[in-house]
């Protein structure tokens, strides 16, 4: 009998409730914010500034270039990309650290050069052996996991500062990459690059290499995708007008990089 009549409390209590909130009537207030509300939601869904076509098709038009002899050096006469946007995401936050550390100990360094286009690579082998031996498509540069840089004091890029490289090399070699100023051929320490355990032969087959931590980059497959488009556009701009003046690619280059001084690569 308990029971039963505790039940029956409950539920006189809930309809009892129920009848005063349905018959209750609503006030001005709320009847506005009910339909602005339904308004809101009626509404198609806004395209974000992210989604944009502007951002996610031609992004690479707003990339950073360097002119030839910004550096202090002959380049040849296509622009070369320095957007650190245009590299492997991981091997991106790894010169990102890099230069944070230097700067950490006073040095302050320029980017040369970041993703490179197949047209480039090719310019730069027909330059000379000096410049490099490896033809386009065999380049790490061409998979956004290589860089150039290049120390710089007061506006002077140091290409032959022994004593800057000597500190810049380990701290790239502690963030486990690869510095070209160990190279016995070639000597080349303003470069950096990050293939884990692959090749070019693998990363030519479209394969790129496994990221440590690969949960602190959930959407590098998408990543990648979007950078292999932004790769193409690159290439096939460059291959279209790699006979042109640099100026003519109808492309914005920055005029504060004129630096001076620097030596052979």
């Amino acid at each position: 009998m308990v029971r039963i009549s505790i039940f029956s409390i409950v539920c006189l209590s809930f309809f009892t409730s129920k009848a005063q909130t349905s018959s209750a009537p609503f006030s001005v207030a709320e009847v506005e914010a009910r339909t602005l509300l339904l308004q809101h939601f009626s509404q198609p869904i806004p395209v974000r500034s992210w989604e944009s076509e502007d951002d996610t098709v031609a992004s690479w038009k707003q990339w950073e270039l360097v002119e030839n002899f910004s550096f202090g050096k002959d380049r040849g006469n296509i622009p070369m990309i320095a957007d650190l946007q245009s590299l492997h995401p991981y091997f991106r936050d790894k010169v990102l650290e890099l230069i944070r550390q230097c700067r950490a100990k006073g040095i302050e360094v320029a980017i040369v050069e970041t993703y490179r286009t197949p047209t480039k690579q090719n310019e730069y082998k027909s330059m000379g052996r000096r410049y490099t031996r490896t033809r386009g498509g065999y380049s790490n540069h061409q998979y956004g996991l290589a860089i150039d840089i290049v120390p710089v004091i007061d506006s002077v890029p140091q290409w032959h500062n022994i004593k800057l490289w000597k500190k810049i090399g380990p701290i790239g070699e502690r963030l486990g990459l690869r510095w070209g100023g160990r190279w016995r051929q070639l000597f080349d320490p303003g470069h950096f690059e990050w293939t884990g355990a692959y090749g070019t032969y693998n990363l030519a087959q479209g394969k790129f290499p496994s990221i440590p931590r690969s949960a602190q980059y959930p959407c590098i497959d998408e990543d990648l995708k979007e950078l292999r488009r932004h790769w193409k556009a690159w290439e096939n701009a460059q291959s279209a007008l790699a006979h042109q003046a640099p100026n003519r690619l109808g492309l914005k280059i920055p005029a504060n990089k004129h630096l001076n001084q620097g030596g052979n690569e």
